[in-house]
């Protein structure tokens, strides 16, 4: 009987040796062929029932239990009812009085290792059990089952089989099965381990190379690079095989080489991260990438090698606006100078007496209003920008600039004199003053210097002494400089409009001549003799097709000529010696009735000197040429201004003006 189970053993343990060989190596491919796996356990239970120990005549013993149970208990309903049919099949087949107990045998293992599989399979193989007691319970169980199925048996034959089986049946049966499911198990378990381990690998390589970000593997030890996907590559510009030549270091962007040392140090330290940093890397066409780097130390193989996983992200695109946000925060836009707010930060935190002797140095573009009025905002804008450029060339390492206001700008020269400031300033002065605006304006910019050489000196204090001679400079300076800025301006619209050269002479001499049969004294005349010359000086931002367009003009180019007398005032208002002309000049298209521009004055609410230059104004226009129409005789002229007294001219200086410097009878003109 010996001699049976340890041959039926040895068939189970072919099981074992069978489910660890292909195509079977791992649980998931087993489990994809559960009819194959049913019918290989049910030749091997085939195999096992042809060599039984025989009780009596049909009553046999074997260890088709066992095999039914632990195949339960390992593959579950479909393979173990496939391999239990083919064993019944051939118990019926072999027949005898045990035919029935057998079958019943059959089952009950059949049942008792399905039930056991749905319930307690999956713990089983999460978790490695080095004795497993449960199995051993579980043969019990089950050849307890087997002894009842022998009450099957009729008498004597039952009395017979329990007295001599119920040993084996209870110790050996139990035994084999707890033996050949911890054979068949532990290799469950170690595939599962197999698998788990190759299904994180796969994994983890498939996260490496595919991530959306730059992955990277180095070994710390040595500096080499282990590994890197593609999306680094492609971050860096660079080949794998270069790469994988190098070490971080040798493309790290040099000012940053600091920032990977530090982080070196610190896992040098013990310190295993995670950590996270900005840096820059050089790419392979020398352009410069700047990625924020998030690594952590992981050990590795038998010998916990320390190597350094790295996430690498391109955050260029958000440095480059980051930078473009600080930049126009701390900028003047429109001159690239630093601006008020970053001056008034950068003085606040200006240790200036480390670096005596200091100049502060305040300057101010002379007649920019002018600019901005006579040729446009666009104008004044690009002198602006001219200048700035020209004070950049001349700054030095740790000089400063920076646009204070809209005509003012800013300069700090560390470890230079006033003397010396003044001849650096010398020389931007004479750069700017070879700028011409427009073909007609050579601007100017004054300077005020104040030299801090004490070391209990006050920036503050400094920046105010600047600012003080700035403006003792600009009462010297400036009504000179605006001044001929004024007949530069003049000058630059008689030289573009000939006609409007000769209208604005012939105006000034009426305007005189008015002045004179007024009995105005010499200072008057000579005032309206230059208003007359200066009243259309507002012309000179006006488009020039319209100044010379042939035929009447439209609404849109009336509206725009009519601003020349609002231009010209701002132009004058900024010279302090003409400003008391502004107001005339912006006066001199209003109507004695209140009918005219741009203020709609009435009567003797109009300026004098604006009422006689609207006289010789209308008076040359009559008279003069003109490409559009016809001049008229002073005789006709005369009669359309008296027509036109005490509407739109002032009535007693239209008759003083036809009588007395016309010499024409105011009654007699009808």
């Amino acid at each position: 009987m010996i001699i049976n189970v340890v041959y039926n053993m040895a068939l189970l343990l072919s099981l074992s040796v069978f489910f660890a060989t292909y195509p079977f190596k791992n649980y998931g491919t087993l489990q994809n062929h559960k009819l194959l796996i049913g019918f290989c356990i049910g030749l091997v239970g085939i195999l096992v029932m042809t060599n039984p120990y025989v009780f009596d005549s049909g009553l046999t013993f074997d260890s088709r239990s066992i095999l039914i149970c632990v195949s339960g208990m390992t593959f579950g309903f479909l393979p173990t009812l496939l391999a239990s049919l083919m064993m019944a099949i051939f118990r019926i087949f072999q027949g005898g009085s045990g035919m029935y107990v057998g079958l019943a045998v059959i089952a009950f293992s059949a049942f008792t290792g399905i039930l056991w599989h749905s319930l307690r399979f999956k713990h089983a193989c999460s978790q490695f059990q080095s004795f497993g007691w449960e199995y051993l319970l579980v043969g019990v169980i089950n050849h307890v089952g087997m002894l009842l199925c022998m009450f099957f048996l009729p008498e004597p034959s039952r009395s017979l089989v329990l007295g001599k089986m119920i040993v084996p049946i209870l110790v050996f049966y139990p035994i084999g099965t707890y033996l050949l499911c911890l054979l068949v198990f532990n290799q469950i378990h170690r595939l599962n381990i197999i698998r788990n381990l190759e299904d994180s690998e796969l994994r983890f390589k498939t996260m490496f190379e595919q991530a959306p970000i730059g992955m990277s593997l180095t070994s710390f030890d040595t500096g080499k690079i282990i590994d890197v996907n593609q999306q680094y590559l492609d971050i860096l510009g660079i080949r794998r095989e270069k790469l994988l030549d190098l070490e971080w270091k040798d493309i790290t962007y040099a000012e940053d080489l600091g920032i990977s040392e530090k982080l070196n140090q610190e896992i040098k330290e013990g310190s295993n991260g995670p950590f996270s940093l900005e840096k820059r890397f050089v790419r392979s066409d020398g352009q410069l990438v700047w990625v924020d780097l998030a690594l952590s130390v992981i050990e590795l193989g038998r010998n916990k090698e320390r190597n350094v996983l790295c996430m690498t992200t391109d955050i260029s695109s958000r440095k480059t606006q980051e930078q473009r946000i600080l930049y126009a925060s701390t900028h003047d836009k429109l001159t690239g100078l630093h601006n008020r707010a970053h001056f008034e930060d950068f003085i606040r935190d200006l240790c200036s007496t480390s670096q005596l002797p200091f100049s502060v140095v305040f300057g101010d573009v002379n007649g920019l209003r002018i600019v901005n009025e006579a040729f446009g905002r666009e104008e004044g804008n690009l002198l602006l920008q001219r200048i700035a450029e020209i004070i950049k060339t001349f700054l030095r390492e740790g000089d400063y600039a920076a646009r204070v206001g809209g005509d003012e700008i800013a300069l700090l020269f560390p470890r230079t004199s006033a003397v010396q400031a003044e001849q650096m300033l010398l020389s931007i002065q004479e750069q700017v003053a070879r700028i011409l605006v427009m073909s007609s304006v050579h601007p100017s910019i004054t300077f005020g210097v104040c030299e801090l050489n004490s070391f209990n000196a006050d920036i503050n204090e400094g920046i105010k002494k600047a600012e003080h001679d700035l403006g003792s400079r600009k009462i010297i300076e400036t009504p000179h400089i605006r001044g001929r800025a004024v007949y530069a301006i003049i000058n630059t619209l008689h030289e573009k409009n000939k006609r409007e050269e000769l209208h604005s002479r012939r105006v000034s001499t009426l305007c005189a001549g008015l002045a004179r049969v007024l009995n105005m004294d010499e200072r008057q005349i000579n005032e309206m003799k230059l208003l007359g010359l200066l009243h259309d000086i507002g012309k000179i931002a006006i488009n020039e097709a319209i100044l010379n367009k042939e035929g009447k003009l439209t609404p849109e180019e009336w509206t725009e000529i009519k601003r020349h007398s609002e231009i010209g005032y701002r132009i004058l208002v900024s010279v302090e010696d003409m400003a008391g002309l502004a107001t005339s000049v912006l006066s001199h298209h209003e109507r004695f009735d209140g009918k005219g521009y741009p203020m709609a004055l009435k009567g003797y609410a109009i300026p004098l000197q604006a009422r006689i230059i609207a006289i010789a104004d209308s008076f040359d226009a009559m008279t003069g040429d003109r490409t559009y129409r016809k001049k008229v005789s002073q005789e006709e002229a005369a009669l359309e201004l008296k027509r036109n007294a005490g509407t739109q001219f002032d009535p007693d200086l239209t008759r003083v003006f036809i009588e007395q410097f016309l010499q024409l009878d105011w009654e007699g003109l009808v």
